[in-house]
């Protein structure tokens, strides 16, 4: 019996890599955070906007300076549940920044700490790209991992899934004959790893903006982690 040679065991290799990734936990943790992107970045958004926006056109007035005050000291916390997930889902290290002056007393002193911190406007940021970030999501996911998907699972779900429609073709749905299916099968498994690579690179380019943008200043590299 031929013993393997290199070249067999570097395409094991290769084909292991490229099809590993259905069976890697971290793609589908991925996914999740993709997920979610658009339906907080549209949070975010309308946050920004409103407060912002109502701060501004009250700034006349004390209440305006205030709405400005609290919506942009409020936007910290939610740039600290961004570092939270992107820690839990994206495999991130991200440390609390620390670039507040705790010295500081009272709710004017407080204010005033938090607006000079480079944190707070790296974390607002952050919020601000969420919603491009999550529309760019909600397209490569429904593109082509939904695409995927139902050309797949076209012999079982005829309808799809996903009800994929690219130029008013309907994806799914125009896979009709057994021959049609025979062919859509192996065609949508292969679409469907494909995107879950390019689906990770994505993930993995939200990391490195989180790591950068709501860590501190002079964060080193991040190590694979589950925590905060």
């Amino acid at each position: 019996m031929p013993l393997p040679t290199n070249s067999d065991a570097a395409d094991r290799y290769s084909v292991s890599n490229v099809v590993g990734v259905v069976a890697d936990p971290q793609s589908y943790r991925n996914l999740l955070y993709l997920v979610l992107a658009f339906p907080l970045g549209l949070i975010y958004y309308f946050i920004l906007v409103f407060g912002f926006v109502l701060g501004i056109a009250l700034s006349v007035f004390v209440v305006g300076l205030g709405i400005l005050m609290g919506t942009a000291i409020g936007l910290r916390y939610l740039a600290s549940f961004e570092r939270r997930l992107a820690n839990r889902l994206l495999g991130t290290n991200i440390a609390a920044p620390d670039d507040v002056d705790r010295a500081s007393h009272g709710i004017v002193g407080t204010a005033k700490a938090y607006l000079r911190a480079s944190s707070t406007w790296r974390g607002l940021g952050f919020l601000a790209l969420k919603f491009p970030i999550g529309v760019l999501s909600f397209i490569l996911l429904v593109t082509f991992l939904g695409t995927g998907v139902d050309l797949f699972m076209s012999p079982v779900a005829p309808g799809g899934f996903f009800n994929v429609e690219m130029a008013g073709w309907e994806v799914a749905r125009s896979v009709e004959t057994t021959a049609e299916r025979a062919v859509a099968v192996p065609v949508g498994a292969v679409l469907a790893v494909v995107a879950l690579h390019l689906l990770n690179a994505f993930a993995a380019a939200n990391a490195a903006i989180a790591s950068s943008l709501l860590g501190p200043t002079d964060a080193t590299a991040d190590e694979p982690t589950g925590s905060e």
